[in-house]
């Protein structure tokens, strides 16, 4: 029992490790092509833009304070503020999900994984450039989120960066996993079906071992108040007989 225990506990650590690896490396990604980009379009080349398919994809520098599709770009103090409060907040959330999975949940995890390294990549530009401060705005010259990919993939998706590709990822991992390649999926496949069946199991038994604790509390409550009642009885009756004494 104890040796199946170390067994799980090191399961567990080693999945938390290859995870902030994972985690650090998409940080170190985003960053780095944020700093190239910046570094390389504003003080090194004259050019715009680099045309890598011509219009699909094409490489230029930009800097958003606001979010997706520059989005509250132009909002007050207090709604960029929230923007970014929130942000962390959520980013807090998804790390809490991440640590309570379980960890054979491969897919589940590693969209976290995506959606931190690219929420937090972000937060850092944000932060950064104190994009919530008028007095910080210098007429778009590196004051805010940093972006580097131009998408015009069916139409114009506007800059965008790696650490916008790691949320999209992650979502579409998400909702994949959520479908196909999770225990808990609604169509799962292959190894899948036999994990959801586990899971089902699983949930089974903790279903009824949480029925049973609860009859059990409720008969020990009936218990009690039956005691408190027998209690109060012989109470009532040993007050009886000290009056007939008394008389």
């Amino acid at each position: 029992m104890e040796e199946k225990q170390n067994i799980k506990e090191n399961g567990l650590k080693g999945s938390w490790i290859w995870g902030a690896i994972l985690f650090f490396v998409l940080i170190l990604v985003d960053q780095l092509t944020k700093a190239v980009a910046d570094v390389y379009f504003k003080e090194i080349s004259n050019v715009r833009e680099i045309v890598i398919i011509p219009d699909m994809i094409e490489l230029c520098i930009s800097y958003n304070r606001g979010i997706a599709f520059s989005m509250f770009a132009t909002s007050s103090i207090g709604v960029k503020m929230a923007i970014v409060l929130s942000t962390g907040v959520m980013m807090a959330g998804v790390a809490y999900f991440y640590f309570k999975i379980d960890k054979r949940r491969t897919w589940i995890r590693v969209a976290c994984i995506l959606i931190l390294a690219g929420g937090i990549g972000n937060l850092i530009d944000r932060v950064y450039y104190q994009v919530w401060d008028p007095a910080s705005y210098n007429g778009g010259f590196r004051d805010g989120v940093r972006d580097m990919v131009r998408l015009k993939i069916i139409f114009d998706f506007g800059v965008c960066n790696f650490a916008d590709f790691f949320i999209c990822g992650g979502a579409a991992t998400l909702f994949l996993s959520a479908l196909f390649f999770d225990s808990y999926a609604y169509f799962p496949l292959g190894k899948y079906k036999a994990l959801a069946k586990e899971a089902e199991e699983k949930d089974e038994i903790k279903e009824e071992e949480f029925k049973a604790k609860r009859q059990a509390k409720k008969l020990a409550k009936q218990g009690v108040e039956k005691d408190a009642g027998s209690v109060a009885v012989i109470g009532e009756s040993d007050e009886e007989k000290t009056d007939e004494k008394a008389e």
